[in-house]
């Protein structure tokens, strides 16, 4: 990052009210009138830097608002008195002023900030974001660095601090923090800021790093299945030869068998090759339907109803997850989207990416009758909008009042 002119003009700011103490000083103005143009010029100075139009800031600490309060005093009554040990004092505190406006530049000048994103994230589940800051300056450090996010044009909660960066050197670390609702949040940039030397001021500066991140809904344990048959968890065996893992009976060897599954026991007893045969295994199948449909007249800004609705979404990707880990077969269906994952789990996180960007809106046509056998169709709909959808279900979901 290279010195702006904005942030150019916002240093040579800071040097005006010294050089316009002196010239005035000089050319015999009155005591007075040189103490109210010294206030006018750290004034101009400090809300020149807070509306620069650059993308550098700076803003007072609760130290320099002290530190100018006490200037502002020491040098009314420097010009008041003509106490040359009052201006003494005067020239060392506005010194402060000016070398800390130096150092933080410099500090801030020649970063550069990279950004490492999570691939998955889940609402309500806090996760770690990566930061690396390389100083690429070829001599100078740069000292007390302060890295925050920008997530939908707000800063987050949580900083990463740097102590010292050494010149032409990188240093990494990383922040915590969580979303408490599924969707895509949008990072806008990275705000680079420092209080080096004095602490009296925070001079920060703004990077370009868009970034998009998709969260997840929230994932938690199922305690029950929400089907008639709890007991049929998974792969069926069925009573036919196959290629399962459940042991069916015994043959006798064919040309093209595969010798993997010779039993050597039983073999060297009859003196001949005999195979084992193993069990046909099927999948059970289940459709998780979540109603994207609501009343017109339900309020969709309303937190209530956002709660609800995600609570929705929710529970349809814990439903995802618990059938997946029992190699079910899951199909859901999310409006007009239809997505399957197979019992390997394949399909799966695309299921889940559907529901973190799913929409509720008032229905456009009638209500459509979902196809399959109800004993294997689970429905999750808003409590209101229950009415919207028809069909036999073998378990109903309702969330909202």
């Amino acid at each position: 990052m290279n010195a702006s002119p904005p942030a150019r003009g916002r240093l040579a700011g800071c040097i005006a009210p010294v050089a316009l103490i002196a010239i005035l000083a000089a050319l015999g103005i009155p005591p007075l009138g040189i103490a109210i143009a010294a206030a006018i010029g750290l004034i101009g100075t400090a809300l020149s830097a807070r509306r620069a139009r650059g993308r550098s800031r700076l803003r007072f600490t609760r130290e320099g608002r002290y530190l100018v309060a006490i200037t502002l005093g020491i040098g009314f009554a420097a010009v008041n008195t003509g106490n040359n040990l009052l201006f003494l004092v005067l020239g060392m505190l506005l010194s402060f002023i000016i070398v800390s406006g130096v150092l933080s530049e410099q500090t801030l000048r020649g970063l550069a900030v990279v950004r490492d994103l999570p691939r998955e994230v889940h609402a309500g589940h806090p996760f770690l974001t990566g930061i690396t800051l390389t100083n690429t300056k070829t001599r100078l450090p740069s000292f007390s660095i302060q890295v925050e996010d920008i997530v939908d044009g707000r800063p987050v909660a949580k900083k990463c601090y740097f102590l010292k960066v050494p010149a032409g050197a990188s240093q990494q670390t990383s922040y915590r923090s969580e979303f408490p609702r599924r969707g895509a949040y949008a990072y806008q940039g990275l705000r680079v800021g420092t209080r080096f030397p004095f602490s009296f001021f925070v001079k920060s500066r703004e990077l370009e790093a868009p970034g998009r991140l998709l969260v997840l809904p929230k994932v938690s344990p199922v305690a029950e299945l929400p089907l008639p048959a709890q007991s049929l968890v998974g792969e069926l065996d069925q009573r036919r030869r196959g290629l399962g893992r459940e042991f069916h009976g015994l043959r006798h060897h064919r040309p093209g068998d595969d010798a993997r599954d010779v039993h050597w026991k039983r073999s060297a007893r009859e003196g001949r090759l005999i195979l084992r045969e193993y069990a046909s295994q099927g999948t059970r199948r289940v459709t998780v339907v979540i109603n994207d449909r609501v009343p017109a007249d339900l309020d969709l800004g309303a937190e209530a109803v956002r709660d609800a609705l995600d609570e929705c979404c929710d529970v349809a990707a814990s439903l995802l997850v618990h059938f997946t880990q029992r190699h079910y077969g899951v199909e859901l269906r999310a409006g007009s989207q239809s997505h399957f994952i197979d019992a390997e789990g394949r399909g799966l996180v695309e299921a889940l990416r559907v529901l973190a960007l799913l929409t509720f809106s008032p229905p456009a046509e009638e209500a459509a009758r979902p196809v399959g056998s109800a004993d294997s169709l689970i429905l999750i709909s808003h409590r209101r909008a229950r009415h919207l959808v028809a069909g036999p279900f073998a378990h109903v979901f309702e969330a909202g009042a």
